[in-house]
Formats: structure tokens, C-alpha cells, sequence
């Protein structure tokens, strides 16, 4: 073999080794852009599924002053069991305030009880709240409740110590809230025979008339500071 020959033979054999490199860091410099690019699926997945739920939003708590009866309406339904088939108002929901327009109200309770009149006791009653409108609306806070005694004396509730919490109302659903009452039996004792109630949903200033069906008397506590008959929260 001639030296011509074995010096042709050598380069073509370096050049094949540099064409095998050169493919080698081609490669590998197309997987470090893979992998620096764009996110793998199950990457994207899990950003999709970890998006934003929606923000949160704090209704107003104030009630409307007990027994505004601007406006005020009667309804004649007696006492009923309704059950409470609002829903919790969570973040980002929709529907405008309640408005008394919108709404009609009854006594009674999901549990259909009624409030022993006869005991010494401290008893409960129930005022239900049901959406006649035709969107979605929410109710948030205390509702203003007056007795008017048999004798013409009034009695604006006072609040307890709840914290609201706003219920979403869909068209035809309806909540509840509740009273809680201290009957007295006793002969000496001052008090007051209900004959109507006004109530007054929150934020509102137009009120329902019901008239009170359970009979019996209250312990008159309307200059307490703290009276064992009260109000508690719509949905409380």
C-alpha cells in the first residue's frame, strides 16, 4: 500500500468521526429545548386545574330598623313546615338583595314545632321567608321584628349575638329565621300579649303584618339589656 493511499484512507476516517459528533450535539441540544420549552401535558393539566375559584365577597349584616312599615303588607298564611331549601351564599354568588316585594313570609319551622305558650320556659318560634320573584336573590342579616301587644303597646326586638351569614335564594325557595321567646304564666308578672308581628327583612323598609297564633303572653323585658325574647339572624 502506497503512503498516498493510507493518508487518504486516515482522513476519511476522522471525517466520519466528526460527522458522528456533530449528530451527537445536535441531539443533545434538541432535548435541552424540549425540556426549557414549552410545559409537558400533565404539567398544563395540573396548571389548568389549580385556576382560580372565584374571589369572596362580604354581603352587608345590618338588618333593617325593627317594624319599618313603610309600605308594610299582611299575609294571612297560618303557620306552616317549610323546609329550608336556600342555599349558602359562597364566593362570587349571584343575585340581587331580597326585597320585601319579592318575598313572602309565615310562621312555622322544618321541624313543624310550635312554641309552648304555657311554660315558664324559653321557647322558639320560626318565621319562614320564600322567594316569589323569578331571578335568584340573597338575604344577609338580621330581619327587624316588632310586637304590638293586644293593648296597643310595642316592642322592638333586640339582636343576638349571631354573626349572619348571606343565604342565596333561588326562585321559589325559601329560609327561615327564629325568635326566641320567654312565656310567663305568672300572675304578678309584667307582660305582653302579642297581636300582630312586623317584620322587616334586612336592608329593607317595607314590612309583613303577621298575626301572632300561638296565644299566651311574654315576659314584658322590653327595657332589658339583655331580654330572653330576641331575634337571631336569617339562616342563624
Amino acid at each position: 500500500m502506497s503512503l498516498t493511499t493510507l493518508r487518504h484512507g486516515r482522513r476519511a476516517a476522522a471525517a466520519g468521526l466528526i460527522a458522528v459528533a456533530a449528530l451527537a450535539l445536535t441531539a443533545c441540544n434538541g432535548a435541552a429545548s424540549d425540556a426549557a420549552g414549552s410545559p409537558s401535558g400533565s404539567a398544563s393539566a395540573a396548571a389548568a386545574d389549580s385556576g382560580g375559584t372565584g374571589g369572596s365577597g362580604d354581603g352587608g349584616t345590618s338588618g333593617a330598623t325593627a317594624g319599618g312599615s313603610t309600605g308594610a303588607k299582611s299575609t294571612s298564611d297560618g303557620h306552616r313546615s317549610h323546609a329550608g331549601n336556600g342555599s349558602q351564599a359562597g364566593a362570587g354568588s349571584a343575585g340581587g338583595r331580597c326585597t320585601t316585594d319579592g318575598l313572602r313570609a309565615g310562621w312555622g319551622s322544618e321541624g313543624g314545632g310550635v312554641p309552648d305558650m304555657k311554660s315558664d320556659s324559653q321557647q322558639t318560634a320560626a318565621v319562614w321567608l320564600k322567594n316569589t320573584g323569578t331571578a335568584s336573590c340573597t338575604l344577609d342579616g338580621f330581619p327587624g321584628v316588632r310586637i304590638k301587644g293586644t293593648d296597643g303597646t310595642t316592642w322592638d326586638l333586640q339582636r343576638s349575638g349571631k354573626k349572619p351569614a348571606p343565604v342565596t335564594l333561588k326562585p321559589g325557595a325559601h329560609t327561615q329565621f327564629t325568635i326566641e321567646l320567654l312565656p310567663t304564666t305568672g300572675k304578678d308578672d309584667k307582660k305582653v300579649e302579642p297581636g300582630l308581628v312586623t317584620v322587616t327583612p334586612p336592608n329593607e323598609k317595607k314590612s309583613f303584618v303577621l298575626k301572632w297564633p300561638y296565644g299566651g303572653a311574654l315576659l314584658d323585658q322590653s327595657g332589658a339589656t339583655h331580654p330572653g325574647t330576641f331575634v337571631n339572624p336569617v339562616n342563624g
